[in-house]
């Protein structure tokens, strides 16, 4: 009786792995770096970037705003701190223009190549629906978890065994059992918080139409909160803005300013926005915001996702810890990163050794499938990490165009893996150009970081020099597996 629904779940899991496991390692590895976007966008401009002295007050960063052309009746700033190394200054949500030095405006490198990674993440570069779609790859990866969890044992050795001396295949699978085993809360949160980040978002717009008949746009206001009455004050004078953000951090302790919003700026009902992260709260600068009226800096509105009611609280959490936004946690905020991180990388560490034993049950009988899944997985999987590298090596050299680099070293991963018959794919290839690349990256902006005297963002070139380092590990035992088989089979012979 319980043989049945046992062999089920196991098709299931291996059914929906072997279907969707290309995209789900596609997703898990490009988020990994997405969690790090703003470090990355920060790495890109290289070490000369970065900051020296104190921010500039607010009234220059006005005086800056208009001689680029921007007006000041909808300017919004967003300004630097611990995770975002620039100042923006926006005319509207989607248009800002560009990254300055919050030293002195000058105008920096975009690191713009990061965004790569965050959008195929994200959207898969098909905008909302990309996100919809990912969401539901969200729901494959619950699905996946349930499954893998019911078919695996509550042994202590598998929290514990990985054995290296009994093949490649013995290797992986104790390798998937590992990961499932430890990451398993992690792996949870992926799977909920990316379900609910685009399917939410839809279930939104869905709704919204039927709850405000002809007037969806009220479900946003009642979401974001509407606009503070504003009475026309008489004269035209300003309030100092660096001395609102002074008092603001007096009024609400805790609490990280990461933008500053002009409303109607220079007219009687102005008004400004102070919009950051509260600590304790796990929200975005979307839900946190303070108005005051621009005339003589009074308080006219809070908006917060505190006291919101549970499960819109819940859905206002998604987006931090999905991403990884640990700054309003008081304390262990960059331990909780740096492990949601490497959770993240062990994720796609698992759907990869679960693509290899779907492949190995399947490689006797070499048949049409097996060959295409095969190059999706070499070329697909092992061509995004050394498009990854490389993309990240030519950033350290500051040479040409960066996306050509990503777009063009993956296409080429691709047509050499169709170009090469089944049982002579490039693995090792792709493995040794992704280590020697992540290394090399890593190097070259550590070498940068010295000459400059700024060790800011060794975090990352440790990260990178990692990865390097596992995948040259990776390529080693790679090569110890396939001579052991070799050894193998030439004994039976």
């Amino acid at each position: 009786m319980m043989g049945a629904p046992r062999a089920l779940v196991q098709r299931v899991h291996a059914g929906v792995g072997g279907v969707f496991g290309v995209v789900l390692f596609v997703i898990l590895l490009s988020g990994a770096w997405s969690m790090a976007h703003e470090d990355l966008r920060a790495w890109f401009r290289g070490p000369s970037a970065l900051a020296q002295g104190p921010a500039l007050p607010l009234s220059q960063w006005l005086g800056i705003a208009r001689e680029r052309g921007l007006a000041l009746g909808e300017l919004r700033i967003r300004l630097a701190d611990s995770g975002h190394s620039v100042v923006e200054l926006c005319g509207s949500p989607t248009d800002c223009s560009g990254a300055l030095d919050p030293a002195n405006g000058r105008e920096l490198a975009s690191g713009d190549a990061a965004d790569i990674l965050f959008n195929l993440h994200k959207s898969l570069f098909i905008g909302f629906p990309g996100r919809v779609l990912i969401s539901l790859l969200g729901v494959v990866l619950l699905l996946m978890i349930w499954a893998g969890s019911a078919l695996h044992s509550g042994r202590l050795q598998d929290l514990k065994r990985l054995r290296r001396d009994r093949g490649a295949r013995v290797f992986a699978h104790d390798l998937h059992t590992l990961i499932g085993r430890w990451c398993g809360p992690w792996l949870l949160l992926f799977g909920v918080t990316g379900a609910l980040s685009g399917l939410g978002a839809l279930g939104t717009l869905g709704l919204a139409g039927q709850a405000f008949p002809g007037a969806p746009q009220q479900a946003f206001m009642q979401l974001l909160g509407a606009p503070p009455p504003i009475s026309p004050q008489a004269g035209t004078t300003q309030v100092d803005l660096d001395q609102l953000l002074h008092r603001d951090a007096i009024a609400h302790p805790g609490f990280s300013a990461q933008n500053v919003a002009l409303h109607h700026w220079g007219e009687p009902g102005a008004w400004v926005e102070v919009s950051g992260i509260q600590q304790g709260l796990p929200s975005t600068a979307v839900f946190e915001r303070h108005a005051y009226r621009a005339s003589d800096g009074e308080a006219v509105g809070t908006r917060s996702a505190s006291g919101r009611g549970v499960w819109l609280q819940a859905f206002i959490a998604v987006q931090p810890l999905h991403f990884a936004d640990y700054r309003w946690v008081p304390y262990a905020g960059p331990l909780l990163r740096a492990v949601h991180f490497a959770m993240a990388l062990a994720a796609a560490v698992l759907v990869l050794s679960g693509l290899y034993l779907w492949l190995e049950r399947r490689r006797l009988k070499a048949g049409a499938g097996w060959q295409v899944l095969l190059r999706l997985v070499v070329g697909g999987g092992g061509g995004l990490l050394a498009a990854t590298a490389v993309l990240l090596c030519a950033g350290a050299l500051a040479g040409g165009n960066l996306a050509w680099w990503f777009w063009g070293s993956w296409l080429a991963s691709l047509l050499l893996v169709c170009a090469m018959p089944p049982r002579r794919q490039p693995l090792h290839l792709l493995l040794a150009v992704a280590g020697l690349a992540f290394v090399a990256a890593a190097v070259l902006h550590l070498a940068g970081s010295f000459r400059h005297g700024s060790l800011a963002l060794w975090p990352v070139d440790l990260v990178l020099l990692l990865c390097g380092a596992s995948a040259l590990w990776a390529l080693r035992q790679l090569i110890s597996f396939t001579r052991a088989a070799r050894a193998a089979a030439a004994n039976v012979a």
